[in-house]
């Protein structure tokens, strides 16, 4: 009983750390639900059955915390990497709930449309914007918490979700082949994703990280600190 008062303490003060007004709105409090939530997790699970079985409701808890948080920081990522894409899309399908398929060209002429898509969704950019998007993940991400495999594998979905969503409404409402498409743009992801050759490549391409510190600001955001730390404060 006294365990699990114990447990319900931690993801209250997680809550209360992620809702601190000097904690980054945007990632950090995401990141910081993301990490404590999966250590929780993995950390109950690794002791057997019957702690896991105590802990089922805490578990509960943790997953729905991991999966909301996470589902935010992905999205977040995307919005900000695909600034014109997500915008672009946005105004798409606005449009179409409004007037239907066949009038979205009217008020979104295809050739707006397809010089964006031009632009915006080569296969080099997509690479460019993707590796970027892992090192971002790579500094936001605690090396502690092993937390970016889990992450990145959820990215990569995501992006399926997103432009499997763009393709069909590039394809509906201007008859028009998005490329890269859905399955090339995870192709990518996953290449970007797989081994430390290509973390190397995409320095060359978007420029190094900043370097790990607990002081270090950037145009993202300072880093935040690891988040068990302030749960155990």
């Amino acid at each position: 009983y006294y365990l699990q008062k114990m447990a319900g303490a931690l993801f209250a003060s997680l809550h209360e750390c992620a809702e601190r007004e000097t904690t980054d709105q945007q990632y950090a409090a995401n990141v910081m639900r993301m990490e404590n939530a999966h250590f929780f997790t993995e950390t109950i699970r690794k002791r057997g059955s019957e702690l896991s079985h105590l802990f089922q409701k805490q578990l509960t808890a943790a997953g729905a915390i991991y999966k909301q948080s996470t589902d935010s920081y992905l999205g977040w990522m995307i919005k900000r990497e695909f600034k014109v894409l997500h915008s672009l899309f946005s105004n798409v399908s606005r449009i179409r709930r409004e007037v239907g398929d066949a009038d979205v060209p009217i008020h979104i002429p295809k050739t707006t449309f397809v010089k964006t898509l031009t632009k915006e969704s080569s296969r080099e950019v997509m690479k460019e914007k993707i590796g970027a998007i892992y090192l971002r993940m790579e500094k936001h991400l605690s090396e502690v918490a092993a937390l970016l495999p889990h992450a990145w594998k959820s990215l990569v979905r995501v992006l399926y979700e997103w432009f499997g969503r763009w393709e069909k409404l590039g394809n509906h409402c201007y008859d028009f082949k998005l490329e890269p498409g859905a399955v090339e743009v995870v192709r990518i992801a996953k290449t970007v994703g797989g081994g430390g050759s290509s973390v190397e490549r995409r320095k060359e391409t978007v420029g190094p990280s900043a370097p790990r510190s607990s002081n270090n600001n950037s145009s993202h955001g300072s880093n935040p600190s690891s988040p068990r730390k302030q749960l155990a404060g």
